[in-house]
C-alpha cells in the first residue's frame, strides 16, 4: 500500500471519545497513521440523556471531520420512558438520512476506496447509499461494537426485537465486510440469526489492550501498607449495575478484618441515585465517586486496584475486564453473555450467576485474598485470559482490520 493512496469515509453517529469506547477513535486514526486519507462524516449527540454530555469535542490531526448534531436535544433531556425511546428512534432516524445526505455529497465530489459505516445510524447510511448505485465504485464496511440482540432472540423479548428494527435491518444490510467486536453479548450468533441464508464476509474481533502484565506490578509491602482496593470503571447508566457492585462492597467490608476503599470511574444519570446509597449504608468514607476520566487514567485506576467489580446485567466483557485480566488484576463479576468463556471462578476472578443475588456469601469467597497478602498474590499468578483468548495490543488489532479491509480494495 502506498502511502497516501488509500481514500476512506466513515459515516457515524458517535463522535470521538476520551473517557471511555476509545474505539471510536481509534479506529479511524489508526487507518489515518497508516497511510489512508481519513474524512469522518459523524453526528454528535449532546441530550443530557446520553453519554456525550460530559466529553469535549475531539478533532484528531490529519482527518477530515464533517460534525453536525442530533436533533430534539434539549427534548430528549426531560423526556423518560416510552416517550424517550420515540423521540431517539425519530431522532436516529433523521441522523441516518442526513449522513446518507452528506455521503452523497461528498461522494459526488470525490471518489473513496471504502465506505466505513459505523453502527447502526451509519451502516443504514450506508445501505441507503448503496441502494441507490452510489457506493458501486467503493468496497464498504459495517462495523458494529457487539449487539444486545442474541439476548432478545433467547429470551423471546419481541417487544425489545420490535424497537431495535433499525439494528437488524443494520446487519441485514450486504456489505464487502461486516465487522464485530467480541465483547462477550454474543454477538456472532445475532448475526447469523438475522443473515440467514445469506453470505457475508464476518471479522468477530476483541478489542484492543492499553497495558500488560508488567504495568501493575504489585508487592506484599505495598498491599500491606495500604487499604485493599476496588475499582469499577463504567458509565453511570441504569445496565451497568454499578449498584450491586455497592452491595458486595458493603458485604466486604463489614466482614474484612482490614480497611477497604471502593473507587468508582465513570459518570451518567444514575450517579445521584448511586450517591444516595452510598450514604445511606454509611460508606462516604470508603467510597470515592471519581467522575469521567479520561481513557489512559481509567486505565491507572484499575492498576492501583487488587480487584475489578462489574456487575453487567449484559456482558461484562468490555474493555475494563480485559485490561484486568492483561495486567493480573482479579475480577469479581456476573455470569451473563460470553463472561463465563473469560473467567473462570476461583481461578482468574470470581463469577456468580446474576439469577441469584448473594452479596454475603459472595464477600465470604473474597475474604481470604482481601484479609491475606500472601493469599492475594498467589491468586493473581493465575489471573490471565484464557488460552484461547489471546490479547492484543491496539496497534496490533487495529493491523488486523486494516489488513482484511485493505484486502478488498
Amino acid at each position: 500500500m502506498n502511502k497516501g493512496s488509500k481514500k476512506i469515509l466513515f459515516l457515524s453517529a458517535l463522535d470521538f471519545k476520551e473517557k471511555s469506547i476509545q474505539v471510536i477513535r481509534i479506529t479511524p486514526e489508526a487507518y489515518r497513521d497508516h497511510g489512508w486519507k481519513v474524512t469522518y462524516l459523524v453526528a454528535r449527540d449532546n441530550s443530557p440523556n446520553g453519554n456525550y454530555f460530559y466529553e469535549q469535542e475531539i478533532s484528531p490531526k490529519e482527518i477530515a471531520i464533517n460534525r453536525f448534531y442530533w436533533p430534539l436535544s434539549s427534548l430528549r433531556g426531560r423526556s423518560r420512558g416510552f416517550v424517550l425511546i420515540l423521540l431517539n428512534k425519530l431522532a436516529g432516524l433523521w441522523v441516518a438520512l442526513r449522513l446518507f445526505w452528506l455521503g452523497r455529497a461528498y461522494l459526488k465530489k470525490e471518489n473513496v476506496d471504502v465506505i466505513y459505516g459505523y453502527e447502526t445510524h451509519g451502516v443504514l447510511a450506508l445501505g441507503l447509499l448503496r441502494l441507490l448505485g452510489w457506493a458501486k465504485e467503493s468496497k464498504t464496511v459495517s462495523r458494529f461494537q457487539g449487539s444486545f440482540l442474541n439476548e432478545m432472540f433467547e429470551n423471546k423479548q419481541y417487544i425489545r426485537l420490535v424497537f431495535n428494527w433499525d439494528r437488524i435491518l443494520a446487519i441485514r444490510i450486504r456489505t464487502d465486510v461486516l465487522i464485530m467486536t467480541d465483547d462477550g453479548t454474543q454477538g456472532d450468533l445475532a448475526v447469523q440469526a438475522i443473515k440467514k441464508g445469506q453470505s457475508y464476509n464476518f471479522k468477530f474481533l476483541v478489542n484492543g489492550v492499553d497495558a500488560g502484565r508488567a504495568d501493575a506490578q504489585q508487592s506484599i509491602e505495598g498491599i500491606v501498607s495500604r487499604p485493599f482496593m476496588f475499582v469499577s470503571v463504567s458509565r453511570l447508566v441504569s445496565w451497568k449495575r454499578v449498584e450491586r457492585c455497592i452491595s458486595l462492597f458493603a458485604a466486604i467490608n463489614r466482614k474484612a478484618s482490614r480497611p477497604c476503599l471502593y473507587r468508582i470511574v465513570g459518570d451518567g444519570d444514575e450517579r445521584p441515585k448511586l450517591e444516595a446509597m452510598v450514604a445511606d449504608l454509611g460508606l462516604k468514607d470508603r467510597v470515592t465517586f471519581v467522575g469521567a476520566v479520561h481513557h489512559e487514567q481509567a486505565v491507572l485506576e484499575i492498576k492501583k486496584a487488587q480487584v475489578l467489580f462489574s456487575m453487567y446485567d449484559s456482558s461484562n466483557v468490555g474493555n475494563p475486564l480485559i485490561e484486568s485480566l492483561a495486567m493480573g488484576i482479579p475480577i469479581a463479576t456476573l455470569q451473563t453473555g460470553d463472561t463465563g468463556t473469560w473467567i473462570t471462578h476461583g481461578k482468574n476472578g470470581f463469577i456468580w450467576t446474576p439469577q441469584e443475588l448473594d452479596f454475603e456469601s459472595w464477600a465470604e469467597e473474597l475474604i481470604p485474598i482481601v484479609d491475606n497478602p500472601k493469599k492475594y498474590l498467589e491468586f493473581r499468578k493465575n489471573v490471565q485470559p484464557p488460552a484461547e483468548k489471546p490479547l492484543m495490543r491496539w496497534d496490533e488489532r487495529m493491523m488486523v482490520e486494516i489488513d482484511v479491509v485493505g484486502e478488498e480494495v
